[in-house]
Parts: C-alpha cells; sequence; structure tokens
C-alpha cells in the first residue's frame, strides 16, 4: 500500500499541471515528506507556495524538510513565517525550538519548551525537545530521565523507546537497549523505522546475521526506505557478498545517482573483487557528485596508486587537486595544510615537481634546508630539473659545507633515528553507513604523515580489522614499543577519530587521543591534528652519533622536536625500558652516565659537549639521549592535550543527536 501512494506522490510530482491547487500540491509534498523524500517535498511546497502565498502548513512543511536536511538557517525562516500564521500553535512552537538547538540557541529552546510544558505538562515534544538539549549538553543521564518521564505518560511511545534504546547503547548499557528495541518491535513490529533501528543496534553489536533480518524487515515494509538500503549494503559489504552488495548499491543509485556513499561502497566491493578498473570508475563518478568528499578522493588515490604506473596521467590529474589545495593554502599563510595537500600529491604523483618544489620552499622557509635540498636532488634525478633549481641545489650545497652533518661526516639518511616502534591497526564500526572501512584509509593516512618523522618506526596493519587481542599479539611479537588502534565515527557534518595507544610489552593502556572537526576538510584537519598529538605525546629519545672528547653529537635535530624547557640525559643503550602503563620510559638512576648540552642545532643532529656523572667517563657512541622535561607544569600540560575538539561534548554527541532527530 505505501509503495503505491508513494508512486501516486511521484506521478504527482512529475506530471501535477502547472495551475493544480494549492491543496493538492500539499498533500503530494506531504507524501514525499513521509517517505523521506525531502527535496521532492520542498519542490512540491514551493510550488503550493506560488498559488496560496499564504499557506501556513505548507511553511511548516517547508521547516520540517529543512530541519531533517540539517539545514537550519533555512529552516527557521520558514519556521517563523508558519509562527505568524499560527502562533499560538504547539506543534509550530514545538518545532521551532527544535530548530533553535540545531543553530546552537539552547537558552531560548528551552525556555519556549518550558513554556509549552507549563500550559501542557503531557506534551511529549517538548519533553523531547528538553532531552534533546541535555544530550547537546552531554548530560545523557538526564536524557534519559526525561524520556523515561515521557514513557510514563504513553507506555508505547516509538520515539521515547527508541530514543531510550540509543542512549542506553551509547552509556553501554545494552541489555536495557535489547529490552527496549523489544518493546518498540511488540508495539509497533509494522513500523519500518523501528525495524531499522534494532537492524542499527544489532550491527553496533556485531551481530551482523540479525541486523540484515531487521533491515530486510524494514525494506518489507517500506521498500523505498534509502537509509535501510544503506545499512543493509553496508552489512553486505562487512559479511563479505560484496555482489549483493553491488546490487544493492545500485538499486540506491538508480533512484538517485548523487548518492555518494553508494558509489563509495561499490567502488569498495569491486576493489574486494579485484576490478579496480571499475572501482576507480565508481569511485570518480562518486567524486564527481561530491567533489568535497574528502574519503571518497582518498580511496579513488589509492586505487590509482594501486593500479596505474607513476607517471600515469590519472594520478597525475589527481595530485593537481592536491597542488591546487596547496597552492591556495599557501597563499593564507596556511604552511601546515599545504605542507599536507603537497605531501599527499607526491604520493600519488611521485612526478609532480611543481608540488616537489613548493613542498622544498616550505622546508626552506622553515630553516630545514638539507631536506629542502633532497627535493630538489629529485628533481634533478628525474631530468626534470631548471636553471634556477640547479642554482639553488649548488648555492644551498655549498652553505652547507660547514653544516653539523659535514663537519662530524655523519649522513643523517643513514642514521637508524627511530628508537620508538609503534604497530598501527584499525577497528570498523559495522554502522557507519557513509564509508565503510574509513578507518583503513585513516590508518594508512596517519602512517603517511608519520613516515615523515624519523623519530617512529611505524608498522601499519592494514591487511585486516584488529580487535584489541589480535593487535596486542602481533604487536608483542613484533616487538612494538607501543600499538595504536583507530576508530572512527561520524555523520555528515561531524567526525571523531580516536587512537587508543597502548603498551606493546603489556597491553595496558597507555593513553587516548581524540580529534572531533566538523566543517570543510573535516578529515584531513583531524588526520593532521592527531598525528600532531601523537608526535607530542611520545618521549623523545636519541642517541650519540658521534664522539670526540667533551664533544657529540646526538641524533635528534630541529626537524624531531623543539628542545625548549628540555634538559638532557645520557643513558646506557639497553637499560630504558616503556613504562608498564601510560606513556613514558624507565630506567635506574644508576644508568644515567652524565647530561648533554646543545650546542649547534641541525635539521637531523645536535651538536654539543657532554658532561659525565661521578668520576668515570663511560659516555659512547649508542647510548641513549633522553629528553625530560626541565619545567614539570609542561607535563600537565601535555596530558591536557590528549583530548582535542572546540566543543567537545557537542560534537561528541552529535552523531547520537542526529540518530535521535531522525526518529518519527
Amino acid at each position: 500500500m505505501r509503495k503505491n501512494m508513494f508512486v501516486i506522490a511521484f506521478l504527482l510530482c512529475s506530471l501535477l499541471p502547472l495551475a493544480a491547487s494549492p491543496i493538492t500540491l500539499f498533500e503530494a509534498g506531504k507524501e514525499l515528506q513521509y517517505h523521506e523524500n525531502w527535496y521532492g517535498a520542498v519542490e512540491l511546497y514551493q510550488q503550493a507556495l506560488k498559488e496560496n502565498p499564504a499557506y501556513n502548513a505548507v511553511y511548516q512543511g517547508l521547516a520540517e524538510c529543512f530541519y531533517a536536511l540539517g539545514e537550519y538557517d533555512q529552516a527557521i525562516v520558514y519556521a517563523e513565517k508558519a509562527r505568524r500564521y499560527a502562533p499560538q500553535d504547539v506543534d509550530i512552537e514545538n518545532l521551532y525550538a527544535f530548530i533553535l538547538i540545531g543553530i546552537g540557541k539552547l537558552e531560548d529552546a528551552q525556555k519556549i519548551f518550558s513554556g509549552i510544558l507549563n500550559r501542557y505538562p503531557n506534551n511529549l515534544d517538548a519533553r523531547f525537545g528538553m532531552a534533546e538539549i541535555e544530550v547537546t549538553g552531554g548530560r545523557l543521564t538526564n536524557a534519559s530521565e526525561l524520556y523515561t518521564a515521557a514513557l510514563r505518560r504513553q507506555s508505547e511511545n516509538r520515539k521515547a523507546l527508541l530514543s531510550l534504546a540509543l542512549l542506553s547503547h551509547e552509556t553501554g548499557n545494552t541489555k536495557a537497549a535489547e529490552s527496549y528495541v523489544s518493546r518498540a518491535l511488540q508495539y509497533h513490529g509494522d513500523n519500518a523505522q523501528v525495524h531499522y533501528f534494532a537492524g542499527y543496534l544489532a550491527a553496533l553489536a556485531g551481530k551482523l546475521s540479525e541486523a540484515e533480518g531487521r533491515i530486510r524487515a524494514a525494506l518489507t515494509i517500506n521498500e523505498e526506505y534509502d537509509q535501510a538500503r544503506a545499512l543493509l549494503c553496508s552489512l553486505l559489504y562487512s559479511s563479505g557478498r560484496y555482489r549483493e552488495a553491488i546490487t544493492v548499491a545500485d538499486l540506491r543509485i538508480a533512484s538517485d545517482r548523487k548518492r555518494a556513499d553508494a558509489w563509495y561502497l561499490k567502488a569498495l566491493c569491486l576493489m574486494k573483487l579485484k576490478d579496480n578498473t571499475q572501482a576507480f570508475e565508481a569511485a570518480q563518478t562518486g567524486l564527481s557528485v561530491d567533489s568535497e568528499n574528502e574519503l571518497m578522493r582518498t580511496l579513488l588515490e589509492d586505487i590509482a596508486v594501486q593500479t596505474f604506473d607513476f607517471e600515469d596521467a590519472q594520478r597525475k590529474s589527481l595530485a593537481k587537486a592536491h597542488q591546487t589545495k596547496g597552492d591556495s593554502f599557501l597563499n593564507r599563510n596556511m604552511t601546515d595544510q599545504a605542507l599536507y595537500e603537497y605531501r599527499r600529491a607526491l604520493k600519488v604523483y611521485p612526478y609532480d615537481t611543481d608540488s616537489r618544489q613548493a613542498y622544498s620552499n616550505i622546508l626552506m622557509r622553515q630553516g630545514f634546508y638539507e631536506r629542502a635540498i633532497q627535493q630538489l636532488e629529485f628533481i634533478q634525478s628525474i631530468e626534470k630539473s631548471t636553471a634556477r633549481i640547479n642554482d639553488t641545489v649548488e648555492a644551498y650545497s655549498k652553505m652547507l659545507d660547514h653544516s653539523v652533518r659535514n663537519r662530524w661526516k655523519i649522513d643523517p639518511l643513514y642514521l637508524n633515528k627511530a628508537h620508538l616502534s609503534i604497530g598501527l591497526f584499525y577497528q570498523v564500526n559495522a554502522a557507519n553507513v557513509f564509508h565503510p572501512e574509513a578507518e583503513k584509509l585513516t590508518s594508512a593516512l596517519i602512517n603517511d604523515i608519520l613516515s615523515y618523522n624519523r623519530r617512529f618506526a611505524i608498522s601499519a596493519n592494514l591487511d585486516t580489522p584488529s580487535s584489541y587481542m589480535e593487535a596486542f599479539r602481533k604487536a608483542r611479537t613484533a616487538g612494538n614499543d607501543y600499538f595504536g588502534i583507530v576508530s572512527l565515527r561520524e555523520n555528515e557534518r561531524d567526525i571523531q577519530i580516536t587512537l587508543d595507544l597502548y603498551v606493546g610489552r603489556t597491553g595496558s593502556k597507555a593513553e587516548t587521543l581524540m580529534v572531533y572537526r566538523s566543517g570543510n576538510d573535516r578529515f584531513s584537519n583531524a588526520v593532521r591534528r592527531i598525528t600532531d598529538m601523537f608526535g607530542q605525546a611520545m618521549p623523545v629519545i636519541g642517541s650519540i652519533a658521534g664522539r670526540s672528547q667533551a664533544e657529540a653529537v646526538i641524533d635528534i635535530g630541529s626537524g624531531d622536536c623543539d628542545f625548549t624547557d628540555y634538559t638532557i640525559e645520557i643513558v646506557k643503550n639497553g637499560t630504558v625500558t616503556i613504562a608498564n602503563e601510560g606513556i613514558g620510559l624507565l630506567y635506574n638512576e644508576k644508568d644515567v652516565l652524565g647530561t648533554f648540552t646543545i650546542g649547534r642545532i641541525a635539521e637531523d643532529l645536535t651538536e654539543g659537549t657532554l658532561t659525565r656523572k661521578g668520576y668515570y667517563d663511560k659516555m659512547t657512541k649508542g647510548d641513549l639521549a633522553v629528553l625530560i622535561y626541565s619545567d614539570p607544569q609542561k607535563i600537565g600540560n601535555k596530558t591536557e592535550k590528549t583530548v582535542d575538539g572546540a566543543d567537545r561534548r557537542g560534537q561528541q554527541m552529535s552523531q547520537l543527536l542526529s540518530l535521535l532527530r531522525s526518529i518519527h
């Protein structure tokens, strides 16, 4: 029946004459809105307004559609017009207050909800609104109490039951979540959304078969339920049924070719089926319909790197986008972002001389002349040099004749500066409908960025996702000092990346690094930030690379850390161990052989003088140089940086909020 009604509404949308009555247009729009075809409903509502600009119900419908789309600025315009025509309508007041929450005006929304509850104590929508305000502030217990109070007034209320199920899962009470879902299914077994959320929570619990059954039940009730189709596609992919997943993805694409997440998953499936050429075409189409989708672009680039030769035109074209973006960041003095873009361009197309030269210029401005010259020498090696590049290499090479490396005859390229080894793993979220295996792409990017930091030896385990026990076993077997597990949560507007760090020897928790980002470039910004936090959190260890009487050189330089507020102890080689838990180093005071006083600092090396501890001078090449904070206050500041985000609670709850708001 619902399918037939949807077909009738679709025909109305395409065949209604321009002079159709406002009531007919409104009713057709309402049917499309019921089936969550927000854009189609908006189009019909707009036509109805042309016929009757004072049609209050149409303004309310437009406000509801734009609210569902997350376009709160537009939603509030129509909600205000609806209020003007019906100032005493409680439903419109509630809608207006919900929109105020969306744009961050929580106090104003709370006043409206409180006013409604003073007049109508049993108004459930107002109670739901108050609960949403609590969720926005991260106060989930208070929110649960409000939903429970609503349930006491109406024991079968679908929104209250599903909301409590989601909140219970968020707080780790899986039994309560299952109980609320069971009650929702008991009372509303004919509702597609109830089956969808039952499947969603089952997927989060790793019960893929049960989840699939629930989602298929939702689609039996409503064949056009795209959210359920998207989750089914993700579940089929997680179960290794790639051809079935492609079939579902194709259904979604046939319904709307602009569904970028369907193209993304289709590309993933084709990669698993070893059809990289078609996978590339699918990802390319997906990027064309959503050019700002960073995960889609990352996937497309990874396919290109695996499929095409180094000098292939496809790789060159993809690198060009990063070069253009890097140039734009550089023009706005956003150096970190520009570095990321140029490095990504060179990863995709190593022969991109424009990006390599721009990258070299940034390194020079930062004082990293040796690394800058290495980039220009690569351009010379592929015979794409210019007179200007040749002159620059010659001039700076002469300038470096008296560098620390030349004085000590040490080439940093042949130094093993990586005194800490880290295993990198990832876990997948089965309910990640937007970008399945985004965690794998994120781990690969973290690995790429950290490869530029020579302090660390990173071994990325990207073949399959790993549980904690698998990661611990592999890291311990490999002798990693630490291992990290990447996880990711996202919705249409926000992303949260978490890197849980553990001690490789004991498996104990070392640190949790979390980053929240929203808006444009949120993915790349989050990845860059979490790698910065990782570098700041890890201890700084070097070693004596050369010694001549009291003078010595250690393999730590300005490219590795900022020496401000550090003192450097020389510790006997082989006596330093990783702390059993947390991030830190352990060694006995008797193994401290002396101290190192900084002299000349280069990019990869630092020259200075040694001062022995005790009567005998036992310091020799290979002994460790451990950097110690001289200001204890710094340690506290460092620890506080493990969580990053302008509005931690608000962004942390954004995914939960989007789910709660979708319940109708």
